[in-house]
């Protein structure tokens, strides 16, 4: 992307805001590497999170930061990527409504990375490191046309192509 997608306008910031108007609490960061929780704490990007997670020492890759952290010690919640800039406070209603499990995207794709987990929620490791696996034992939930929310972005084209959701803007998440 050549920027930080935690730091674009439709990153974290906006998730946490959309995920508190939705009433979702505990709203838990998982930061990357050390120092960048505390970096972008400091910098007001994450002002509405309630608890900011480093990635552990010896992760490399997420599959060892989820199962580092869903260790069966943490409530409830709705995972979220930050640079899933169409998700508001209504798709966050329909991923608590959908109840335990993982939502399916518009064209009927596990979306694993917004999965409503289930308090104590354990990620067994698995040999080949992925993170799809991690959450197989989950339900599957299809969202039909709502999971269009669920795109993700990974180049500036995806961002380019991301639909706006928002009323009167012509761009998606300007200020």
């Amino acid at each position: 992307m050549g920027q930080d997608k935690a730091r674009l306008h439709g990153g974290v910031r906006r998730i946490l805001h959309e995920a508190k108007a939705a009433g979702l609490s505990p709203r838990i960061v998982l930061a990357g590497p050390a120092p960048r929780g505390a970096e972008l704490q400091r910098e007001g990007w994450l002002d509405e999170a309630e608890s900011v997670i480093d990635d552990p020492a010896d992760a490399t890759c997420l599959h060892d930061v989820l199962v580092e952290v869903l260790d069966g010690r943490l409530p409830s919640m709705i995972l979220t990527p930050c640079d899933a800039f169409s998700v508001d406070q209504a798709m966050f209603n329909r991923l608590v409504a959908m109840g335990v499990g993982v939502p399916l995207d518009d064209e009927g794709r596990r979306q694993v990375l917004f999965s409503h987990l289930p308090e104590g929620y354990i990620a067994a490791p698995n040999e080949s490191r992925r993170t799809e696996p991690l959450f197989m034992a989950l339900k599957d939930h299809a969202l039909g046309t709502e999971g269009v929310k669920l795109r993700t972005v990974n180049t500036p084209e995806d961002l380019a192509a991301m639909p706006s959701f928002q009323a009167w803007r012509v761009e998606g998440n300007g200020p």
